[in-house]
C-alpha cells in the first residue's frame, strides 16, 4: 500500500484510471462518531488489481472496504455505507477504539466527465488553489460529479441546479460531508492541500521539525541563509530555499494559512524574520527560545514600530509544555502545537 497524505497524488492516480483501461474505486470518509482509527479526511483508492493508495485506518475495516471497493468498481455505481466498530468488537480484534464511520465508495473508470473532475482537481492543487467537489447519488450509469473552483464550474456533469451546487461549495469546510442537493443525497468534498509549514532555520531543530511535520501530513518549506543547511538532501520531501533572511519575499512565499516556525541560529536573525512575517501575519507564528529571549525580541520589534496586536500573535517559547529537551523532543512539542491549532484543540 502506498501512503497518500498528499491528496494531489491520490487524485492523479484516479485521473490515470479514467484514461483506461483499468478501473477502481475511492472510499472517502464523510462522517464519523466515536473513537475511530482514521482521520476525518481519510481516503482510500483501490485499483481492480487490489493495489491501494491511501488509507482509512488499516486493520479489518480497511480489508472489508477493499473488498467493497472492488465490488463497487465492478458494478459502476457509488454507495453510501456505514460501518460500526463497537468497543467490544474493537477489543476482540486488538483495537482500542469504537464508533461509527460513514463512507462514500464511488467507482473510477474511463469516462470524460470523471477525467475532467480528477484532472481538474490535480490542476487546482498543483497551482496552490482550492476547490470543492459535489457528488450526487445515484448515478444510474452516468457519473454525477461537479468540480468547482473560485465559484466557477471547472469539470464534471451533474443534472441538477448548477447554481445550488456552486452555492454548496462556498462552505465546503475541511472534511467531506453528506448534504442534500434538491431531492438527492450528495457528498460535498473540499479539494485542498494540507497546510504548509514554513521553517526558517535549517539547523538541528529545523531538521527535526521538518521531519515530524511531514510525518503529520503537513507540507514543509525550509529557508536558511546557508546553502549547506538548506538542501534537498538535508530536507527530503520539502521545498527548500537559500537566501538572506532580510529578503524573505524574494525566496519564499508564506501563505496566509501557513504555520511559520522560526528556528534560526541567532536572536538577530529571528527578529529579522519575525518583522517580515508579521507584515502580513499567517495563521500561526511560533519562535523558538526562552521567555527572556522572546520578551527582548518582541520589545525590540515594538520599538521598530511593529503593532502590538501583531506581536501578540507570536507564540514563544513555541511548542506545547511537555518538558522537551532534545531537538527531537522540541520538534515533537512544536508540531503537536501545530496539530492542535489545525484541529481546533486547546493543546496543553
Amino acid at each position: 500500500m502506498e501512503p497518500a497524505s498528499d491528496p494531489q497524488a491520490l487524485f492523479a492516480a484516479a485521473a490515470r484510471l479514467t484514461e483506461g483501461p483499468g478501473r477502481g474505486a475511492i472510499a472517502t470518509v464523510v462522517g464519523r462518531r466515536g473513537s475511530l482509527p482514521m482521520s476525518t479526511t481519510a481516503k482510500l483508492l483501490v485499483r481492480e488489481d487490489g493495489t491501494r493508495w491511501g488509507t482509512v485506518g488499516g486493520g479489518c475495516l480497511e480489508g472489508e472496504l477493499t473488498e467493497l471497493a472492488l465490488d463497487v468498481a465492478r458494478q459502476g455505481e457509488p454507495r453510501l455505507v456505514e460501518r460500526h466498530l463497537t468497543a467490544d468488537l474493537a477489543g476482540d480484534i486488538g483495537l482500542t477504539c469504537g464508533g461509527t464511520v460513514e463512507l462514500l465508495v464511488e467507482p473510477v473508470f474511463p469516462h470524460p466527465s470523471l477525467a475532467a473532475v480528477y484532472q481538474g482537481a490535480v490542476a487546482i492543487l498543483a497551482a496552490g488553489g482550492a476547490g470543492a467537489c459535489v457528488t450526487a447519488l445515484p448515478w444510474n450509469g452516468t457519473p454525477a460529479k461537479l468540480l468547482v473552483a473560485d465559484g466557477e464550474i471547472v469539470g464534471g456533469t451533474l443534472n441538477t441546479d448548477h447554481d445550488a451546487a456552486v452555492e454548496l461549495t462556498l462552505a465546503a469546510g475541511e472534511a467531506a460531508r453528506r448534504v442534500q442537493l434538491g431531492s438527492r443525497d450528495a457528498v460535498l468534498e473540499p479539494i485542498t492541500q494540507a497546510p504548509r509549514v514554513v521553517v526558517f532555520g535549517g539547523g538541528h531543530v529545523g531538521v527535526h521539525v521538518a521531519r515530524v511535520a511531514r510525518l503529520a501530513g503537513l507540507r514543509v518549506t525550509v529557508m536558511d541563509d546557508r546553502a549547506e543547511y538548506a538542501s534537498a538532501e538535508r530536507f527530503p520531501g520539502c521545498e527548500v530555499a537559500v537566501g538572506p533572511y532580510h529578503e524573505i519575499a524574494a525566496h519564499v512565499r508564506v501563505p496566509v494559512d501557513a504555520f511559520v516556525v522560526i528556528t534560526t541560529r541567532g536572536h538577530e536573525h529571528d527578529a529579522v524574520v519575525l518583522e517580515q512575517v508579521l507584515q502580513d501575519p499567517p495563521r500561526y507564528v511560533g519562535m523558538i527560545g526562552s521567555r527572556r529571549k522572546a520578551a527582548l525580541t518582541l520589545k525590540a520589534l515594538a520599538a521598530r514600530g511593529v503593532p502590538a496586536d501583531r506581536l501578540a500573535l507570536v507564540k514563544s517559547p513555541v511548542g506545547l509544555a511537555i518538558g522537551a529537551d532534545t531537538p527531537g523532543e522540541i520538534a515533537v512539542s512544536i508540531v503537536a502545537q501545530l496539530v492542535a491549532e489545525r484541529r481546533g484543540a486547546a493543546g496543553g
